[in-house]
């Protein structure tokens, strides 16, 4: 990061130097995906679009706004962060995700925000939230898997990066006791984590280092059935593919938290863990909104874990 001046400095990368909202005030120089921008040193009024309100919180970084609601309507706050929003009068303006509709451009350029933070999936306005404000796109795929590098970079950015390392450091020790707790009950056995898809009825993703497969294999360190992909979020597969797994364990997740019509498949009826019964069914709202950012990832995996150790659903 560089510091600079506002006043000093009329050549800034992002934003308008005329900008009344951050006029004056001393600036920074930070790296993006799209390069060098100039944001405010000390951001007072942040429209969050990126999905990083766990972060901002844990960063104590104020935002009036954000777009982390669920992507299945960009209206409803997940539960974990509802006390928050209301507590700091949060708006909601969209969703982080683009799968449910367009952010409200409109009323993000009503709240004057002094800076924007986005992602790559609304890069398409990215231009248009430039115009409003000082913008920063997080570097990240589209798959929003890398949850620990957006992290890292927000802390960067803010100089808050000790807060980011302890934080992390907590995650870990968290995830390893949860997974001696589970596999004091389990020993080693396998598994798979599998997700309906809610959007082409008869495919299904079968998850790695994505949402909950990340939870269950790379933090907790759980063993993976065959089956399970290497170096990748996930697949996504139909029902034939299940002949390929053999896990002794599945985290089953679906729109109703049910396994509805798959029942049927026998690929599914000859799974090991079907007939053993050991599936733990999950809602993917719930994981969509908790397993993707760091402090619903902590409460996401004490669920997964208490799930198999009390053999319950994910609940």
């Amino acid at each position: 990061m560089t510091a600079c001046s506002t006043e000093n400095n009329n050549s800034q990368t992002s934003g308008k130097p005329t900008d009344p909202v951050n006029q004056g005030r001393e600036t920074i120089i930070v790296k993006d995906m799209k390069g060098d921008v100039e944001i405010p040193a000390n951001p007072e009024r942040i429209v969050d679009v990126s999905g990083s309100a766990d972060e901002l919180i844990i960063l104590e970084m104020p935002f009036i706004a954000s777009a982390n609601t669920s992507m299945f309507d960009s209206v409803t706050v997940p539960d974990y962060l509802q006390k928050y929003f209301m507590e700091n009068k949060v708006e909601t303006v969209g969703n982080y995700s683009g799968a449910s509709g367009d952010l409200n451009l409109e009323k993000i350029a009503e709240l004057k925000p002094d800076l924007i933070i986005m992602n790559i999936r609304h890069e398409k306005v990215y231009e248009q939230l430039k115009a409003i404000s000082p913008t920063v796109m997080l570097s990240d795929d589209m798959s929003f898997v890398n949850w620990k590098g957006r992290f890292k970079q927000l802390g960067e950015w803010f100089g808050k990066e000790e807060i980011v390392d302890n934080w992390l450091e907590n995650y870990d020790e968290k995830a390893i006791e949860f997974a001696k707790m589970v596999k004091e009950v389990v020993g080693d056995e396998t598994f798979a984590v599998i997700e309906a898809n809610s959007v082409h009825f008869g495919s299904y993703y079968v998850y790695r280092t994505g949402g909950p497969g990340e939870l269950i294999f790379d933090a907790m360190k759980l063993p993976a059935s065959a089956g399970t992909p290497e170096g990748v979020w996930g697949e996504v597969v139909d029902a034939e593919y299940f002949s390929k797994i053999d896990a002794d364990h599945i985290f089953f997740f679906s729109d109703d938290g049910k396994v509805g019509d798959t029942v049927n498949s026998p690929t599914w009826q000859n799974q090991k863990a079907v007939r053993n019964g050991n599936i733990y069914y999950g809602l993917n709202n719930e994981q969509y909104d908790m397993a993707y950012t760091p402090n619903g990832k902590l409460i996401y995996m004490e669920k997964m874990a208490n799930a198999i150790i009390n053999h319950t659903n994910v609940e």
